[in-house]
C-alpha cells in the first residue's frame, strides 16, 4: 500500500470549519477602504402628480403656478410629462407659505426673480 502522506500525520485536533463558521468569517471581515470616488446619487425628479401629492395643491392651482411662471419645469420626458427637481419642490412649498401669509402672486414672482406669465408683456393683467 502506498503512503500518500509520506510519513506526515494530520493532527487529530485539526478540523475543517463548518459552513456557518466560513460564512461568519466572510461577513466579519471589513472591506478594504476604497480610494475610488463614490458615485453621486441620482437626482430625484417629480411629476406634477407627485408635486400635488407632496403639497396638497389641486391640479388647477398647480396649473396656475405653471402658467404664471412661479414654478418652472426642470425637464420634460419624451412623452411630454413635466418633471421637477427638489429645488422646484422647495420653491413650491415656499410659495404656498407666502400665499398663506397673504402675499400676492406678483410679489412672489418678484421675490423669485422670475419673469411674467406666458401672456404678452404689457397686456393688462387681472389683479392678484
Amino acid at each position: 500500500m502506498i503512503d500518500h502522506n509520506q510519513g506526515q500525520s494530520i493532527p487529530s485536533q485539526a478540523r475543517i470549519p463548518n459552513r456557518d463558521e466560513r460564512h461568519d468569517t466572510v461577513l466579519n471581515e471589513s472591506p478594504a477602504p476604497s480610494t475610488a470616488p463614490r458615485p453621486q446619487p441620482l437626482a430625484r425628479f417629480y411629476m406634477t402628480s407627485d408635486l400635488r401629492a407632496a403639497t396638497g395643491l389641486t391640479r388647477s392651482h398647480l396649473d396656475f403656478y405653471l402658467r404664471e411662471n412661479i414654478i418652472v419645469p426642470t425637464a420634460r420626458t419624451e412623452s411630454g410629462y413635466l418633471l421637477f427637481d427638489e429645488t422646484e419642490l422647495a420653491t413650491l412649498r415656499q410659495v404656498i407659505a407666502w400665499r398663506q401669509e397673504g402675499i400676492g402672486i406678483r410679489d412672489i414672482r418678484d421675490r423669485l426673480a422670475r419673469t411674467g406669465s406666458g401672456a404678452a408683456e404689457g397686456a393688462p393683467r387681472p389683479n392678484d
